[in-house]
């Protein structure tokens, strides 16, 4: 199994998924149209929607900088010399 493809394919499909939860939030509701009980469970949807995305923006920002770290310590290896004591 290709680590790096499917930790690419797992950041395409986070961002899908927040894009998904961002329409969500963004719909509107007209508050006269609405059943009150109606309007509490969507303000809910609402806050579940937006702390799922915050967490997975968070953790798509980790797996990004793992990414460019693991490329900086590709670069930076130029042989064994330094770690031989």
């Amino acid at each position: 199994m290709d680590v790096k493809k499917k930790r690419e394919q797992l950041l395409k499909a986070a961002e899908n998924a927040i894009n998904e939860l961002i329409k969500v939030m963004d719909k509107k509701m007209d508050l006269q149209e609405v059943d009150p009980e109606k309007v509490k469970i969507s303000a809910s949807a609402y806050r579940l929607a937006m702390e799922d995305a915050m967490a997975m923006m968070a953790k798509v920002e980790e797996l990004e900088s793992m990414d460019k770290e693991d490329t900086k310590k590709k670069q930076e290896f130029f042989g064994v010399e330094g770690r031989a004591k």
